[in-house]
């Protein structure tokens, strides 16, 4: 009887498979989380060298009642996250400022925007590049903690 070293071709075809569908990656809009009358849509993050800051984008709707309050969000990427919202000075200059808290009336949408409020990622841990994907959470008076799979773009619809 003749012994081989070689798995089976049977065992290979899955292998293959799931190597495959491994190195894919999509240019697909992230689908939209809901939770407890919260939906979160077009979140994006730009993208960011080791050390520096990024901020993320993205728009949280409250259906129905009641209202619901944004109080901050975490990630495992930054050393800090918060809520920011940009403003301009008496003497004509922007700037930001820390948000404590988002509510979010019944029935209407929020838009974390460049220029308005954004979520600042302030001393990265390691660069976020394009196609790029950051874990982030969301905490909620109401509907509790929402994961966000949050992709790194150059710009909001490339």
């Amino acid at each position: 009887m003749i012994r081989s070293n070689r798995p089976p071709r049977l065992l290979l075809i899955p292998l293959m498979a799931i190597l495959s569908f491994a190195g894919c990656q999509s240019d697909e809009e992230p689908s939209p989380v809901e939770s407890d009358g919260i939906h979160i849509e077009n979140p994006w993050a730009r993208p960011a060298s080791e050390g520096r800051m990024s901020a993320i984008y993205l728009t949280l709707t409250q259906y129905g009642e009641p209202a619901d309050t944004l109080l901050g969000a975490s990630s495992d990427i930054a050393h800090l996250v918060e809520i920011h919202e940009s403003y301009e000075a008496d003497d004509g200059l922007m700037g930001m400022r820390h948000v404590e808290l988002v509510p979010i009336p019944a029935g209407e949408s929020i838009h974390l925007e460049q220029g308005g409020l954004h979520i600042m990622l302030i001393q990265l841990q390691h660069a976020v590049s394009s196609g790029d994907q950051i874990e982030l959470t969301l905490h909620f008076a109401r509907a509790g903690d929402l994961p966000v799979q949050v992709p790194v773009k150059t710009e909001e619809n490339p």
